[in-house]
């Protein structure tokens, strides 16, 4: 089984593929004091019905203007609310990636925006994807 309180003192950020069970991971990212977000997108199939979700999932604010730009600026500001870090699962996102794979694409490129960002100040930004989430986009194992 994964050490994943090693792996987090190397401080990971970015977007992995998540592990196969996540209970584990949860629990040292509650130890840790890392802020779990739980990216549910069941029901999702556009770029205006995830943003919607994220707006509701990173509690972003009144003046989130729903659009790529928006959702950028607001995942950097989002790393300015003194957070000791945080692991996003990306889960349930198969109709998503679907129907809106550009829309993934373009996600995707705003979290590993988001994640260098954290890493900077030295702080985790993870984002777990499921496996069936995704199809066709390479992503790395959480190691």
């Amino acid at each position: 089984m994964m050490r994943y309180d090693k792996l987090l003192k190397s401080r990971p950020s970015g977007i992995r593929a998540a592990p196969r069970v996540m209970g584990p991971l949860r629990a040292v990212a509650r130890r840790a004091g890392l802020v779990w977000l739980d990216l549910d997108l069941a029901g999702v199939a556009d770029r205006d019905a995830f943003l919607r979700r994220c707006a509701t999932v990173f509690s972003l604010p009144d003046y989130f203007g729903r659009n790529w730009d928006a959702l950028h600026e607001c995942m950097l500001d989002f790393a300015g609310r003194g957070l000791p870090g945080a692991i996003v699962h990306w889960r349930r996102g198969a109709e998503l990636a679907r129907r809106a794979p550009e829309a993934v694409t373009t996600a995707f490129e705003i979290l590993e925006d988001a994640a260098a960002y954290w890493s900077v100040s030295g702080r985790i930004f993870l984002v777990v994807v499921d496996r069936d989430s995704v199809t066709g986009l390479p992503l790395l194992p959480l190691r």
